[in-house]
């Protein structure tokens, strides 16, 4: 499991706290998210990565400002060892993705295969990377995200039963999916808007929004 802060439309400066706080200890498991983190900042003109093995909370470094659109996840490894071609956000030429949830990775990579979609050469060990390239090898839009998404969900872990990951295109596009088999807190993603800035959290971050969960199986189409 993991932690995801997805922000469109500005730096979401006054958030980054609390983000800390439910990695070093999330409000709904008390589990620690302390596998490595990274961050992503973007706009049309191009985009900048941060990753760190060391826990979020001992290695943070705020991402600059100027861009309309923000990532950050910390990492509860599942698949994959700590490593920085594992750690998210995980970055295929304009592309990125940061997953929350564990897929069966030779089963989904069977089932792509039977699809006819070739992911090719994975530089990592993790299934948020077949996931990446699945999308982008189906065209990088909307109808890929849903498709491949869709796919996926098949192969959840059932002792964790969800698939909440943010795509981002760096063309100006991102999307968010969500779908879970269980309506606790700890898989249910959350949204909230502050003038121009759209947000989307694993969990509430506080701060004066108000926030509001995601419908299961959603998928938002965010532009930047």
């Amino acid at each position: 499991m993991c932690r995801i802060l997805l922000s469109v439309g500005g730096r979401p400066s006054s958030f980054f706290k609390s983000f800390i706080e439910i990695s070093k200890r999330d409000r709904t498991m008390g589990w620690s998210h302390g596998s490595g983190w990274g961050a992503l900042w973007a706009s049309r003109e191009g985009f900048g990565v941060y990753k760190s093995l060391r826990p979020i909370w001992e290695s943070f470094v705020e991402p600059p400002v100027g861009y309309s659109l923000y990532l950050l996840h910390s990492r509860l490894a599942s698949v994959g060892r700590v490593a920085f071609e594992n750690t998210h956000p995980i970055v295929y030429g304009r592309y990125a993705i940061a997953h929350n949830g564990t897929l069966d990775k030779e089963r989904f990579l069977a089932e792509l295969e039977r699809r006819g979609v070739e992911v090719g050469d994975v530089a990592g060990e993790t299934d948020s990377e077949v996931l990446l390239k699945a999308i982008v090898k189906m065209g990088a839009d909307e109808d890929a995200v849903k498709e491949i998404a869709e796919a996926a969900r098949q192969f959840i872990d059932p002792e964790e039963p969800l698939l909440n990951f943010a795509f981002i295109d760096g063309g100006g596009k991102a999307y968010f999916y969500t779908y879970r088999e269980s309506e606790h807190p700890h898989y249910v993603p959350v949204y909230a808007e502050l003038g121009d800035v759209f947000l989307i959290a694993s969990e509430p971050l506080g701060g004066g929004a108000e926030w509001k969960t995601l419908k299961n199986g959603e998928l938002l189409t965010l532009t930047y």
